[in-house]
């Protein structure tokens, strides 16, 4: 009886699933994530013709998303178009950590520009952006009323009012459309990286109610403009921050307190867009005290601002030049080129 009991235990021990067996189960049971799926859905065909197997399929052995016979299976189809294919059939089946892995395993073998097409259309389906995977507090002691009880009777003269982008119509129905796979194959190499989530940190700052010696205007449309590159920024994929109302030196304070945000380390961007009066080469405070911009562009220069360095930084001013009316058509970057195709 005593053989008998211990030799049960043992055959019942050889029949268990093993943890890797186990695993295995668990993982064709568990699917991809929907927008993983169509990511590699709406890429497919590129995927087909581009991808390079011999060296991916033993990255993606090595990570356990496809087994030994899996590989084989692969390899027994003709050509390379017939393998590629096959691998498009199965990674949707291999787990929620399949997608990831994947990428990984491009950018491991080299071909790191399917890995960007496949995260800019990912990036396109995701409408909610997850927030930043940091231990930091991103929030920001920032005023986000929208609007201040003015301090003086507001004169609405056309003659010395600045126009809003609205031009009275109201705001605009703002779309962002993702760049084709054509367009992202001929200019990604061109282009800055963007594929942080967000893609980087925004301020847009507006400046419409101003008390100070200068008696500067209140600028009507302020707010139609301030809500729209909120609007836009939010679409593109940024985290948006707003500071409306400050004199001049809480606009010098509060952009250094941006610029010194530690999630700027783990995004790949940066804007900031200024709205007030202003003249040629700086802006006005609600106190009618002027700070310059060569000011506000040494806050996020190399050593200012070291979690930003090699990143694209863009700034957008709107405002008075000494006489000529403030437009969002006066850009100031100091990156050649970014890319913000989603």
């Amino acid at each position: 009886m005593a053989a008998a009991s211990a030799g049960r235990p043992a055959a019942l021990q050889r029949k268990a699933p093993t943890a890797a067996g186990r695993g295995r189960r668990i993982l064709g049971v568990c699917g991809m994530h929907p927008d993983h799926q169509e990511a590699l859905k709406k890429n497919r065909v590129v995927l087909a013709k581009q991808l390079l197997l011999s060296e991916l399929l033993e990255h993606l052995l090595e990570k356990d998303i496809i087994t030994l016979e899996m590989r084989e299976h692969i390899q027994a189809k003709v050509g390379g178009f017939s393998q590629n294919v096959e691998l498009l059939n199965l990674l949707p089946k291999r787990g929620p950590q399949a997608f990831d892995a994947f990428c990984v395993a491009l950018r491991e073998t080299k071909q790191g520009h399917l890995e960007d097409l496949l995260l800019t259309t990912l990036s396109g389906l995701q409408h909610g952006l997850p927030p930043l995977s940091c231990d930091y507090d991103l929030s920001l002691t920032f005023p986000m009323c929208e609007s201040c009880p003015p301090q003086k009777q507001l004169r609405l003269s056309p003659d010395t009012v600045e126009h809003s982008l609205d031009n009275g119509d109201g705001p605009p129905c703002l779309q962002v459309k993702p760049c084709t796979p054509e367009f992202y194959q001929t200019h990604y190499q061109l282009a800055y990286r963007l594929q942080s989530r967000p893609r980087g940190l925004a301020l847009v700052l507006s400046n419409v109610h101003f008390t100070g010696e200068k008696d500067l205007e209140f600028r009507s449309g302020g707010d139609v403009d301030h809500s729209t590159l909120v609007t836009l920024f939010k679409l593109l994929g940024y985290k948006v921050h707003v500071l409306l109302d400050q004199t001049a030196q809480e606009m010098k304070e509060k952009l250094q307190n941006f610029a010194q945000l530690p999630a700027h380390r783990v995004t790949d961007s940066c804007i900031v867009a200024l709205l007030s009066h202003g003249v040629e080469g700086g802006i006005y405070g609600v106190d009618g005290k002027l700070l310059q911009l060569q000011e506000v562009f040494r806050l996020f220069d190399n050593a200012s601002c070291p979690n930003l360095q090699n990143k694209p930084k863009m700034f957008f001013i709107q405002a008075c030049r000494g006489g000529a009316i403030g437009s969002l058509g006066h850009l100031l970057f100091t990156a050649a080129t970014a890319s913000l195709a989603l």
